[in-house]
């Protein structure tokens, strides 16, 4: 049995397949990025909701924020060796290798990630060739649900929305400016708390204010993640996995025509992709 992963900063989707592919156990976790948890609150999120659900594991494959830089995806490994042992030692890689096999498989491509957070990659049908320095929300992340949602906050508290607006936030969230400084700058994962408010961005997208976050955002995603592998790679595919993605899909193709790019998929998650890639060389395990 293979136990597969996809872990962003909010979510971790798991599935338990069998070499014919067929889906034995799904279930839900929280995000296990390593940058925001240490090795003891993974076990415990594990222990909790992983480990008495799945059984007979033969390879566990994990893909996660967090695991692009060799150390941190160690450290994520040991912990799995330790908690689900199996003859072959856990493979752990960045979520951005996730969205490319699952978008691109076996072909090239560019593959970017807007959820949570935000990451691309240029893809050779086997391995990440070409690559930004994904710097997280504080010095990069554009378009991703973090900081679309901080300049949604800016804008709210500095009263660049109207009264009617930051009163339906304040009520709707049970919040007021005091709460929202306190998580921001006071309390952990500052960048779960931001990208919980996606839903009342998506809903006032119309507001000329929050129109203007949205596409200066995905402006800077494109200028900042797309268009230097276009230097090189100028016809490949561009691919896109991600909660903002999907549902920001009729803004973010409008951006894409502002530079000349025509996105050939949008998927909300890579797990079914995950899926059918990994069940294509299952062999190999």
């Amino acid at each position: 049995m293979l136990l597969l992963a996809d872990s962003g900063s909010t979510k971790t989707d798991w599935r338990l397949i069998d070499k014919s592919g067929e889906c034995l156990v799904s279930l839900k976790s929280k995000g296990l990025n390593p940058y925001f948890l240490a090795a003891d609150e993974i076990k415990k999120e594990l222990r909790n909701k992983v480990l008495d659900k799945v059984s007979d594991v033969d390879r566990v494959v994990f893909y996660g924020a967090g695991c692009g830089h060799p150390a941190k995806a160690a450290e994520l490994a040991c912990v799995l060796d330790e908690l689900i042992p199996t003859q072959v030692p856990a493979e752990v890689n960045g979520d951005i290798l996730g969205a490319a096999r699952s978008l691109l498989q076996g072909e090239t491509g560019i593959a970017c990630i807007l959820g949570t957070g935000a990451n691309s990659c240029l893809y050779d049908g086997k391995d990440i060739i070409g690559g930004v320095p994904s710097l997280g929300f504080i010095l990069g992340d554009y378009g991703s649900g973090t900081v679309l949602c901080r300049d949604l906050i800016r804008e709210l508290l500095q009263g660049s929305l109207g009264d009617d607006l930051r009163e339906e936030f304040f009520v709707k969230y049970e919040l007021n400016q005091r709460m929202i400084l306190d998580k921001i700058y006071n309390q952990p994962r500052a960048n779960r708390f931001l990208a919980s408010f996606t839903p009342f961005l998506l809903k006032h997208a119309s507001n000329q204010v929050i129109h203007s976050i949205i596409y200066q955002n995905f402006r800077q995603f494109f200028e900042y993640y797309i268009m230097p592998y276009r230097k090189s790679h100028k016809s490949v595919p561009l691919v896109f996995t991600g909660s903002i993605a999907y549902h920001f899909a009729f803004h973010l193709k409008a951006v894409a025509d502002e530079f000349g790019e025509s996105i050939q998929k949008i998927e909300q998650s890579p797990m079914d992709g995950l899926v059918n890639y990994h069940c294509h060389t299952f062999a190999n395990y």
